[in-house]
């Protein structure tokens, strides 16, 4: 295994959910952490991927966690702590037996399964193991590099082991491939990337919502970022959906800068205004309602959005709000533009409305 090249391919999935088929990922298909697509030849991420990754915080002790995943090389790492233990117990060091048995409740099967061969082959001692262990470690020694920066030390192993161990396998759903309007993209169960700083792709992705160019030839310049960026267009939707509201003579939504945060407020159907949250939250928690599945993270710190919208002249700040500026609302609905912006993003944006509409109802 060209273990740095799996890491350049873990860290492709990590900020874009797919990736070129690589034999090498094989075993994380096997463990339901990505699917295989035949008719693309790629790798996407699966629901279980996202739901692990919420365990570790750290963009690299995830993608070092899930090489420990390989089954010999994992197996190769609980004899290294399983040494360490039989030291501790050596040492009389009753506790540390302890913590690496209490630790490793799924492993400690294999873990009695070494002893027991070691016996069987000759009187037991801590010499027969670190000789096992000697065969291997040449073998493992590119591994060991890349996630220890050296021999694998005990206190590190046992932090990557109980994160493997508390991963639960679920049933991958099924992606959906992506089409080329914003309805057949914006779709229930989409994986959608919350990295606001990720590089537009040139090569369209097929499965995952992330920046990237789009094929579509796009009239005006200003507008090209909006098609480039799932965020940026996700929030210029939301002050489409605030105007058309208005236009229908109700005061539903408003976007308000505050701080550092955008404040979503809302008005109830007896007209009493109030705060819903911060726009972060607002989004969060319609994507939970929509069943997207956001990666790495949770989307956050969108405020951005609304600041690069208005620099591009998309929004601009009108009595303490958000708003798109009346030049821009003729663009959109008096050219070309209207088809690819308004008529196929019109089951999203009626989700958005639902939504917002049952939000002032529960008030």
């Amino acid at each position: 295994m060209n273990v740095k090249k799996v890491y350049q391919w873990l860290k492709i999935l990590y900020a874009y959910g797919e990736v070129e088929y690589h034999d090498p990922l094989k075993f994380l298909e096997s463990q339901g952490l990505l699917t295989y697509n035949p008719i693309d030849n790629r790798y996407v991420i699966t629901n279980n991927w996202i739901t692990y990754g919420q365990q570790l915080q750290s963009e690299q002790d995830y993608l070092l966690s899930l090489i420990c995943f390989k089954g010999d090389y994992q197996r190769y790492l609980v004899d290294v702590s399983l040494l360490t233990a039989l030291k501790m117990r050596e040492a009389a060091d009753i506790e540390g037996v302890e913590t690496f048995v209490s630790n490793l409740p799924r492993l400690s099967e294999y873990a009695v399964l070494v002893l027991k061969e070691i016996k069987e082959e000759s009187s037991f001692s801590i010499e027969c193991l670190e000789k096992r262990l000697m065969e291997k470690e040449e073998q493992h020694q590119s591994l060991n590099r890349v996630i220890f920066d050296g021999p694998p030390h005990y206190q590190r192993i046992m932090f990557y082991l109980k994160q493997v161990q508390a991963y639960n396998q679920e049933n991958v759903i099924e992606g959906i491939p992506l089409g080329k309007k914003i309805d057949e993209q914006w779709q229930k169960g989409r994986k959608i990337s919350t990295d606001l700083s990720l590089s537009p792709l040139k090569e369209r992705p097929l499965h995952t919502l992330v920046p990237s160019i789009p094929e579509r030839k796009i009239d005006h310049p200003q507008f090209k970022h909006i098609f480039t960026y799932p965020w940026k267009l996700f929030v210029f939707l939301c002050c489409i959906v605030r105007e058309n509201f208005e236009a229908q003579g109700v005061q539903a939504i408003r976007f308000q800068p505050v701080g550092d945060e955008v404040d979503v407020l809302l008005t109830a159907s007896n007209h009493q205004q109030y705060r819903y949250g911060n726009f972060d939250e607002f989004v969060v928690e319609f994507c939970k309602v929509n069943q997207y599945l956001l990666f790495p993270y949770e989307v956050s710190n969108l405020k951005t959005v609304f600041q690069n919208l208005v620099e591009r002249k998309l929004l601009m700040i009108i009595d303490d709000e958000y708003r798109l500026p009346p030049t821009i609302e003729d663009v959109i609905y008096n050219t070309r533009l209207y088809i690819p912006l308004i008529a196929e993003s019109k089951q999203l944006r009626g989700r958005m409305e639902q939504w917002i509409d049952e939000l002032r109802e529960k008030r």
